[in-house]
């Protein structure tokens, strides 16, 4: 259970660093022979294997209640991905060496990847008014999994939880919906209007200070 949890927390960290690195480093591609020294040119064919430019994502799930539910589905159906992926296992009695696991685990990374982007530009871009295709693929191949996983797993999905495991999940959804509730109610309608009166004060500022000027 430990090593689970440390390997999580590690791959965690490790994809922080990563994409901290990847945002921080120049992108300057240039003709291999054109880049003086061997060192130059071996740095620019290991360069080829990096992306060709980075955009930072940045979701804003905590500024508007449409993105914060938004990106609350999007990692909801990354969790059933990632749960249906021991239920498939144990329903239709696939080993776990077999190489059906790490073909699937394969393709969801690339594919969940081209998805992510594809609603990043859906929740920012107000020119784009719909889902990418590859989004939409991805759901209909979450809806067969779990359609499998009813279908040939029904006495296992619906066995009863544990009460420890009901309280957590009750805990859960009241501190969820409960933070929810303030910031989008309270702590974020404060910051909106501290911000303005803070705007409208500096813009107040400015024409005193143009008003001195011309007196002057």
């Amino acid at each position: 259970k430990h090593d689970g949890i440390n390997a999580e927390y590690g791959g965690i960290w490790l994809g922080i660093k990563t994409l901290e690195f990847l945002e921080s480093k120049t992108y300057d591609w240039r003709d291999l022979w054109s880049i003086p020294g061997n060192r130059g040119k071996f740095q620019r064919i290991l360069s080829q294997f990096t992306p060709h430019s980075w955009t930072k994502f940045d979701w804003g799930y905590t500024e508007d209640v449409k993105r914060w539910f938004a990106v609350v589905g999007i990692c909801t159906i990354i969790m059933i991905f990632e749960l249906n992926t021991f239920y498939l296992k144990a329903v239709l009695w696939i080993p776990p060496p077999n190489l059906i696991n790490a073909g699937r685990a394969f393709v969801m990374l690339f594919m969940g990847a081209v998805s992510m982007r594809e609603q990043y530009e859906y929740m920012s871009n107000p020119l784009c008014k719909r889902f990418g295709q590859q989004s939409w693929v991805a759901v209909c191949i979450l809806v067969t999994e779990c359609m499998i996983v009813i279908k040939f797993g029904y006495e296992t999905i619906t066995k009863p939880f544990p009460a420890h495991i009901v309280i957590f999940w009750v805990l859960f959804v009241v501190i969820f919906l409960g933070w929810s509730f303030w910031n989008f109610t309270y702590k974020l309608p404060r910051r909106k209007r501290t911000a303005s009166g803070r705007e409208l004060s500096e813009s107040y500022d400015d024409v005193d200070l143009r008003a001195s000027k011309k007196s002057n």
